[in-house]
């Protein structure tokens, strides 16, 4: 299987992850990316689970794809078969200097007006948004860019609430076994003899 190709300028300007928006299929992913290297259900009806590759999580309700996210050490591994460009992010990356870079590219974006919060995030229009760390003291670790995620366009509210969602998520899926292969994140038997022939 040849690695699938995803920039992180292509997020900020259209929304989209290479060949992925919110809104793909489940089986579309796999189909891409092979099996993940992890998968955890995050809720009791098991319509909900995440997928990761690398450190990089897809996150589905119902099979459809509603969030693609990272806040890992290592903001741009995407693992074996995703090669993630990073277009002028870093991880610690100071806001002041992507700013003048997104400025300077004549890029809108919202957030990050206060100053004094210990984190912000910025925002795109079509999804796309960037976490940073603020305050040094905060006890959150290192200033400067330490997430990014794509999420459906405009929702500006769940961007607000982002840190609590994904804190509620991960509580969620303590003590969850994390197969690639357990109940909501297994692909049907079709689609993995499908996606093992394509790969083959």
């Amino acid at each position: 299987m040849s690695p699938t190709n995803a920039s992180l300028v292509g997020a900020i300007e259209r929304g989209s992850f290479g060949p992925f928006v919110i809104g793909t299929s489940r089986q579309s992913v796999g189909r891409s990316l092979g099996d993940p290297s992890d998968a955890t259900i995050t809720n009791r009806s098991r319509s909900s689970c995440i997928w990761r590759y690398g450190a990089i999580e897809f996150h589905f309700d119902n099979d459809s794809l509603s969030l693609i996210h990272c806040d890992a050490e290592d903001l741009f591994d995407g693992g074996q078969t995703l090669v993630v460009d990073p277009w002028k992010l870093r991880r610690k990356m100071p806001l002041q200097e992507l700013e003048t870079i997104l400025d300077a590219k004549e890029l809108h974006y919202a957030g990050c007006a206060d100053r004094y919060a210990p984190e912000c995030f910025i925002q795109f229009d079509r999804g796309c948004s960037l976490g940073f760390i603020i305050d040094p003291n905060a006890g959150l670790g290192s200033t400067g860019l330490n997430s990014w995620s794509i999420r459906k366009e405009g929702n500006r509210e769940a961007d607000a609430h982002f840190p609590t969602l994904m804190a509620s998520a991960n509580s969620k899926d303590k003590g969850t076994p994390r197969s690639p292969y357990s109940s909501c994140t297994r692909l049907p038997d079709h689609e993995l003899r499908s996606m093992r022939a394509h790969r083959n």
